[in-house]
């Protein structure tokens, strides 16, 4: 190979330009030669090649998402490592340089593998993005963005990290069809089999609300809980599509939908009757369990092979709940103040030193201006608002749901249409 050939320097930036870990992994297998340069600077090399596909999400967001699986709140023993990890990831930052990256080759690799599912999910996201209100679709169409902004795509990804994370630990477990083969193959033998149950998350027994919301969402300035608001939509939004699809061959109180179901537990966080309602075709209430395993999930069940396996998964996995992160901001009222390093925009002049920060750490146009017009912010978790002098409102920057449906806290403001600003 003539490549092997070149001077060691020349070798490291080959390898700096690769487009990520699996190429990196293949070439260093195939060449003794690049596996020695590849030893040289084997820390930099990853992190450079990770941080390249990443962008200008920190990497402390993917490698929480990783570390998390498995880490189940609903598990008592789990609740040390939980708190440590989460802990982690907002201290990223203090952490000595050794500690800050990935451990070792392999989850170097997964976070790679990570991307590629986050990159499909960002790419759908941007393609069918949801035209704003007061722009004509027309318009709309011709400003689509199908190709991201760095800040966008960065927003994105760092929500799609986080609700991995957040799915990971308070979200339910994924059931397989393996799982429903081998609780039939163990009935049919015995007859006093009990079957395990599918059920929601019952992290709550475990931590409280505001112990949970501090822990996510409190390190979090409040646009960027607005960031994951609109991507939880988004897989809402899928499933909806998917659950279309499925109800073209049969309602939801049918026999066969009913079949390749396997039993839920009744004791569920908010539970709903399946098959109660006066619409047989009404899948929507399964969409926030469904959300609630995570994006990793979504890809999978977007990856599916064919209709029938994409509706099986789909299946095995659907559990009627109410349960939602709209109805989670409703219902944490007063959370505690924000945590490092989202405290920073609690500082008396924040109006000054906002607008001084890198664009992944502000605002966009599009939060600033529902909640504090074209004026300048004082507070960024509350705004007065004065429609009545005599009884101003106080009112959290957080939750509002309608913009959620077409990202609103996503799009920079460049993004406008016959100069209506979004």
């Amino acid at each position: 190979m003539a490549l092997e050939f070149l001077p060691t320097e020349l070798r490291i930036l080959i390898l700096q330009q690769l487009p990520d870990i699996q190429s990196l992994k293949s070439l260093v297998h195939a060449s003794p030669v690049y596996y020695s340069t590849f030893a040289l600077s084997k820390k930099s090399l990853l992190h450079d090649i990770l941080q390249r596909q990443y962008g200008l999400v920190d990497l402390a967001e993917p490698i929480a998402a990783i570390r998390s699986q498995g880490l189940h709140a609903d598990i008592p023993a789990n609740k040390t490592e939980i708190v440590n990890l989460l802990d982690r990831r907002r201290r990223h930052g203090e952490l000595p340089a050794s500690e800050q990256g990935p451990a070792d080759l392999e989850e170097c690799i997964r976070l790679s593998h990570f991307y590629r599912q986050l990159e499909c999910l960002l790419d759908t996201y941007c393609a069918q993005a949801s035209c704003p209100p007061g722009v004509s679709q027309e318009t709309w169409d011709q400003n689509r963005p199908i190709n991201p902004s760095k800040t966008e795509k960065a927003r994105i990804l760092r929500a799609l990290c986080r609700l991995q994370t957040y799915c990971n630990i308070f979200g339910p477990r994924e059931w397989s069809e393996e799982q429903q083969q081998q609780q039939n193959t163990a009935a049919f033998s015995s007859p006093s089999y009990s079957p395990l149950k599918r059920r929601s998350s019952s992290w709550y027994r475990n931590f409280g609300l505001h112990e949970m919301w501090g822990m996510i969402f409190g390190t979090m300035p409040p646009w960027e809980v607005e960031e994951f608001g609109c991507l939880w939509v988004f897989l809402q939004q899928q499933y909806t599509e998917i659950f279309s699809e499925i109800a073209q061959e049969f309602p939801r109180n049918s026999h066969e939908w009913q079949a390749l179901r396997p039993t839920v537990d009744g004791m569920e966080l908010f539970p709903s009757v399946d098959g109660d309602g006066s619409d047989g075709n009404d899948y929507n209430d399964y969409r926030n369990h469904l959300v609630s395993l995570g994006p990793s999930f979504l890809y999978k069940v977007l990856r599916q092979p064919s209709y029938e396996a994409r509706r099986n998964l789909v299946a095995c996995n659907a559990i009627s709940s109410k349960s939602s992160f709209m109805i989670l901001v409703k219902v944490s009222r007063d959370p505690p103040s924000l945590l490092y390093p989202a405290d920073k925009y609690e500082s008396e002049d924040i109006g000054r030193t906002l607008p001084l920060m890198p664009a992944i750490e502000q605002p966009n146009s599009g939060w600033k201006h529902h909640w504090h017009g074209y004026g300048p912010i004082h507070r960024v978790r509350e705004v007065v608002r004065n429609d009545n002098p005599q009884e101003p409102q106080i009112e959290r920057t957080i939750g509002n749901a309608a913009g959620w449906q077409w990202g609103y806290a996503i799009w920079d403001e460049e993004r406008n249409a016959a100069g209506h600003r979004l």
